[in-house]
């Protein structure tokens, strides 16, 4: 099996089968059937910041030298006070949960707690494009919620500013999660985060169009892939809708293919930028040549409360979200049906295991916690089996583990099934530096200058490692 250089911060787990079978046949299987399982009983703005962070962590020092209630970010928190010696308030800071999920967030995740528990949980619900401003302003001036959720590559930043605080590898390994969702909570080799929320990618396909050319196996390589989406474009139907932003921007379009091509972002320590080596070429390059064939077109943007181009059939193939779940619902029940899409990893290009994409929601606990016992237990109580569940069927995301109890709206939804019986392939995620949040900032621009023609490959690499080299220098 190919894996990722030894140098990559990611080590290559073992792996079971990936569900539905990898190149199986279409014709001889339902297209687009998920296997059920069971559930057993169990884009935002740059660090405002190198500035702000860097008062920030003067004024975290001052800090926890004048109050004595801070958290020492070295020191874990202690996950096993009891309730009776709990008291006070906590803040939680989150993006998400926002409209009609806002209801089950006070009411079936916030009000057990606090009665079971006596403390009080304040809400500051920010928008994802200000999460990372509102942090860096929090900290800045010394005043930042408890508990503080944000997304994949945003830990180690913060860890590495002795914001976060740093969680109790026992009680992480107790939780059984997998390995894939785990990659991103680390820094320097101690957990700092723990996945409360996932948003996984994979790619999916109208089987009618596949089968009227003739096509009757999923594809096994990028190759396969490239060659399905050429025979599949024409009478008005691209072959496949890569680039629309139905489901991410084309940062992390260039990171699910880094990946498949057995490349990564950065070094294991986070001090090398590794995107811009011989998988982020070929990453590039392969986009070049489907855009020039013109199985993915540049142009075919999803508008803003519309169907996306899979949704109105013009597009065979489409990268698929699991949040795309809500729209598909609303605007296109049709493809709610077993068997309407058939849904499959994106295949390795580098004769490896195929991936999946990983974003999502991460909880952390604030350095600057008054609070700190408080704090740790509402995180605890956040990553339970049945608030987990509860919490996720709000959002419209997957949760980190299979293992929660039966919610009739996570199983009834085919896209989070199939996130959930894949999830050890789910290995494609940004981040990994300590410089990222600056790197992820620009990275879009650089991506989108070549897409369009305005820079070339070797041109684009260059840019790429500039940016990873700077943005590590400063941190």
């Amino acid at each position: 099996m190919a894996t990722p250089s030894a140098r990559c911060r990611r080590r290559a787990p073992a792996r079971p089968p990936h569900r539905p079978g990898r190149a199986g046949p279409v014709a001889t299987r339902r297209p687009g059937t998920v296997e059920r399982t069971t559930m057993p009983v169990s884009r935002r703005t740059l660090l405002t910041a190198s500035g702000a962070i860097a008062a920030g962590a003067a004024t975290l020092t001052a800090a926890a030298c004048g109050s004595g209630g801070e958290m020492d970010p070295e020191e874990p928190v202690d996950l096993d006070v009891p309730d009776s010696a709990l008291t006070g308030s906590i803040g939680l800071l989150t993006p998400d949960f926002v409209g009609d999920a806002r209801a089950p967030l006070d009411e079936e995740i916030i009000a057990p707690f606090t009665e079971r528990t006596g403390v009080s949980v304040s809400v500051d619900q920010v928008d994802w494009n200000k999460l990372n401003e509102k942090i860096s302003t929090g900290i800045a001036g010394g005043i930042i919620a408890d508990v503080i959720m944000t997304g994949v590559g945003w830990t180690q930043p913060f860890a590495e500013k002795g914001i976060f605080a740093e969680i109790p590898a026992d009680f992480i390994e107790s939780l059984g999660f997998d390995e894939s969702v785990l990659v991103s909570t680390r820094f320097e080799g101690k957990y700092y985060s723990l996945p409360q929320a996932l948003d996984l990618r994979f790619l999916g396909t109208h089987p009618d169009l596949l089968a009227a050319r003739g096509i009757t196996e999923r594809p096994a390589s990028l190759d396969e892939l490239a060659a399905m989406a050429l025979e599949l474009t024409g009478d008005g139907v691209v072959g496949l809708d890569y680039l629309s932003g139905s489901a991410g921007s084309a940062r992390q379009a260039f990171v699910f293919l880094l990946y498949a091509f057995g490349g990564c972002m950065f070094s294991e320590d986070g001090l090398t930028p590794m995107l811009h080596e011989e998988p982020g070429r070929l990453a590039l390059q392969w986009m070049l040549d489907r855009i020039s064939e013109g199985s993915i077109d540049y142009d075919l943007q999803a508008a803003e409360g519309q169907p996306s181009p899979f949704q109105q059939r013009k597009a065979a193939i489409s990268l698929v979200s699991t949040g795309n779940w809500v729209t598909w619902t609303q605007m296109t029940p049709e493809l709610c049906e077993e068997g309407a899409v058939d849904l499959h990893l994106m295949p390795s290009g580098a004769g490896g295991d195929p991936v999946m994409f990983q974003g999502g929601t991460f909880l952390s606990l604030s350095s600057l916690s008054k609070n700190k016992d408080a704090a740790g237990a509402f995180m605890k109580h956040m990553l339970d089996p049945e608030i987990l569940g509860i919490a996720n069927a709000a959002t419209g995301k997957v949760p980190p583990t299979p293992d929660v109890p039966p919610n009739e709206q996570i199983e009834s939804s085919l896209l989070t099934q199939f996130g959930l019986q894949n999830l050890p392939y789910a290995g494609a995620t940004e981040g990994g530096s300590a410089a990222y949040m600056e790197v992820r900032t620009n990275l879009d621009g650089i991506v989108e200058t070549c897409l369009t023609g305005r820079a070339s490959v070797q041109q684009t690499l260059d840019d790429m490692k500039a940016l990873c080299d700077g943005a590590i220098s400063r941190i």
